[in-house]
């Protein structure tokens, strides 16, 4: 077996994140749960998302060894079973690094509900403290964010980016999307807001 299917799906988000700009050079990590299975396809360590194909993505098993495909599966692979392992329901997870939802964050500010879709859809998104990328202490703080907030789908992450769930890896995909786009809607509001009187003043004429 090939896994042909289920690692296409995953290099086609791969492509996705960074034509949205939500990472950059070979940051970001995305997998999912190889069907009918007790594995996991998962993007290797130090890939460029733009570049990925195939050949790109390994199978793991629970613990985490490769059972299909050659090269090391990405650093913070800790996280993405971990957290998989904590959402049955859950078959898709994708961390990346999108600008405006790593600023919310760095700014100890969750994610705000400026639209009815973001409320609605997206939910309650805490941040996480920062920790060195791939080590333990942000495999413990990424799983246990998840583990506290049951009803969150997604984590922003201080100076790094943020972390979603799905059931698919098109549903974990839009999850991160509605969140980099709250982010930036939050932040022109804010612009907007502290020059309502100008904008009044220039387009209510």
């Amino acid at each position: 077996m090939d896994y042909s299917e289920v690692r296409k799906e995953v290099v086609k988000f791969c492509h996705l994140l960074y034509k949205k700009n939500y990472t950059q050079a070979s940051g970001g990590n995305v997998s999912c749960r190889v069907p009918g299975t007790n594995l996991f396809a998962i993007k290797k360590t130090g890939i460029n998302m733009a570049l990925m194909t195939e050949s790109d993505v390994v199978i793991v098993d629970e613990d985490g060894q490769v059972v299909y495909g050659d090269g090391k599966p990405s650093k913070e692979m800790g996280f993405h079973l971990g957290v998989l392992k904590l959402r049955p329901e859950a078959n898709a997870f994708i961390h990346c690094h999108p600008s405006y939802a790593i600023a919310l964050a760095n700014n100890d500010i969750e994610l705000p509900f400026v639209t009815v879709t973001s409320r609605k859809v997206v939910g309650y998104v805490p941040y996480i403290e920062p920790a060195p990328a791939g080590s333990d202490e942000l495999r413990e703080f990424v799983i246990k964010a998840f583990k506290e907030n049951p009803e969150s789908k997604g984590i922003l992450m201080k100076e790094h980016g943020i972390c979603t769930v799905g059931r698919s890896l098109e549903e974990a995909f839009n999850i991160a999307d509605l969140i980099e786009q709250t982010a930036k809607q939050a932040f022109i509001q804010v612009q907007i807001a502290a020059n309502r009187g100008l904008f009044k003043e220039i387009f209510n004429r």
